[in-house]
């Protein structure tokens, strides 16, 4: 994409984006059978909804994905901004530090499939959260050569990817009777975590600098894993929570 955008412009990549989403369409048409013969269809929905919004530890987990992603994108929505700044990359050298980042994400599911089952999925989450605090707080330092900036990227980037493979077979076991309710409000989670690291990300950038992102994106994942503690039932901070509106409600009766 990065050599298109040079050569013919910003909307280059589009109709190729748009040729590959129809062949993926025609590949999944082909290989997923039509009917499923082992599922049985339900209309409970509305018992599903009351089944993860009313477990502490679904809600837990569904926090983590929402602080890591919000994480995450503080530093996804400005590194470009940050490379260009800092070296004066352009749009090519970006497309190859956006090569960079998915050879790391591609590492990150491959460091999943196999440790994480050696060292079971929450440890596997408290190695990823805190590998990822500790590469975003080294890249202000070794981000001063555009060699330093990419290894930075790329550990923040494999520690982020391991967060989140890690994190969907743990959130897959925590309401078996309402599995893909939980994993769609788990979606919802990463979707408006995203969506509070881009509303976040350049207001800090451009007031503050790199340096104050790369703390708050640590704070998020300070955020995660006392979420994680909270689903491992280490801390019980929601219940707290929980039973203080209730004595509010009583009082106010």
């Amino acid at each position: 994409m990065g050599v298109l955008i040079s050569r013919y412009g910003w909307n280059a990549p589009f109709p190729l984006l748009a040729g590959l989403g129809v062949g993926m369409i025609a590949v999944i048409w082909w290989m997923i059978p039509h009917e499923d013969v082992h599922h049985t269809p339900t209309t409970d929905s509305r018992g599903n909804f009351r089944s993860v919004l009313t477990n502490i530890p679904a809600l837990a987990g569904i926090s983590i994905a929402l602080w890591a992603s919000a994480g995450n994108e503080l530093v996804n929505l400005i590194f470009g901004l940050w490379l260009e700044d800092s070296f004066g990359l352009k749009i090519a050298a970006l497309a190859g530090a956006s090569a960079v980042i998915g050879l790391s994400e591609l590492s990150g599911e491959g460091l999943v499939a196999l440790t994480t089952d050696k060292l079971g999925k929450p440890r596997a989450l408290v190695l990823g959260l805190t590998g990822n605090a500790l590469a975003v707080l080294l890249l202000p330092w070794i981000g001063r050569t555009q060699i330093g900036a990419l290894v930075g990227l790329f550990l923040f980037y494999i520690t982020f990817e391991y967060v989140m493979v890690s994190h969907v077979p743990l959130m897959s076991e925590l309401v078996p009777e309402a599995r893909a309710t939980l994993l769609s409000f788990n979606l919802t989670g990463h979707s408006l975590g995203r969506a509070i690291g881009a509303l976040l990300a350049t207001f800090i950038y451009q007031r503050f600098g790199f340096l104050p992102v790369a703390l708050m994106t640590v704070f998020f994942n300070l955020l995660a894993l006392l979420a994680l503690a909270e689903l491992m039932q280490k801390v019980v901070i929601l219940p707290r929570i929980l039973a203080w509106f209730r004595r509010s409600e009583s009082s106010e009766a």
